[in-house]
């Protein structure tokens, strides 16, 4: 996709007029549409559905822009997340390190090891389901959270409140797969989740270096990359309930 000059100018315009917060718009008819941002941190970006819907009345949107303020080109892992989502190119500009660069809608896949914590895309639940999903063939619902969700007494609990709906049951022993709901401080409800691997770290879904020892777990820590590592005396003091899916009894 080739950027007219003017189109260039304009994007980098907005860039910089919206430092250090994230620009957003989209390019129609060649040409660029300055877009709202309404997401709640400054290094994301959402576009305001309003402003869509003004784009398309113009014509069809040729492709999705943003910034990265004091970052690069390169797409962050939130961006790869997204991109094949909606089938057109990514132009990212970089400021005050001028730069722009247009990316063709690749998919990507995040790895369940070393991958970048991102809340409600990548923490905690989302590596059990992608786990379960990509490991066992075992199709989990997505629930809808707030970051620190767990502080907030009022708040559903997101695992104690879903595992049944999910297929899993209580129980007392340990097996490769089962999910071991943990409180982490500060917290008003039990709020992590360690994938119990036992003595076989390998997984079959991704290559990995192969870790040697036994009581394993898998699991993504708050801002964190998710790692493998002992389920050892710390985490068993904050072990609060172990489930198993139904289809693995």
């Amino acid at each position: 996709m080739y950027i007219l000059k003017a189109t260039r100018e304009a994007i980098l315009n907005h860039a910089a007029a919206c430092y250090p917060r994230e620009s957003c718009g989209v390019i129609v008819n060649r040409e660029y549409i300055e877009c709202q941002n309404i997401a709640g941190n400054d290094s994301e970006f959402i576009i305001n559905p309003h402003d869509i819907v003004r784009a398309e009345a113009i014509g069809e949107i040729e492709a999705i822009v943003h910034s990265h303020p004091n970052g690069s080109t390169k797409p962050s892992t939130f961006d790869r997340l997204q991109m094949p989502n909606h089938g057109l190119p990514w132009v990212i500009a970089s400021y005050p390190d001028i730069d722009i660069k247009v990316h063709k809608p690749t998919a990507y896949t995040a790895p369940l090891i070393n991958r970048e914590y991102i809340h409600g895309v990548l923490d905690c639940y989302s590596i059990v389901r992608d786990y379960y999903a990509r490991e066992l063939d075992i199709k989990l619902d997505n629930f809808e959270r707030h970051d620190r969700w767990w502080e907030d007494a009022a708040s559903q609990d997101l695992y104690t409140s879903n595992f049944k709906s999910q297929g899993f049951v209580h129980v007392s022993d340990l097996q490769r797969h089962d999910l071991i709901l943990c409180r982490v401080q500060p917290t008003a409800h039990v709020n992590h989740a360690l994938i119990y691997l036992g003595d076989d770290s390998q997984l079959t879904s991704e290559q990995s270096e192969r870790v040697v020892n036994d009581h394993l777990v898998l699991h993504h820590p708050y801002r964190r990359r998710s790692r493998r590592e002992i389920y050892g005396n710390v985490w068993q003091e904050r072990s609060a309930i172990i489930v198993r899916h139904k289809s693995l009894m």
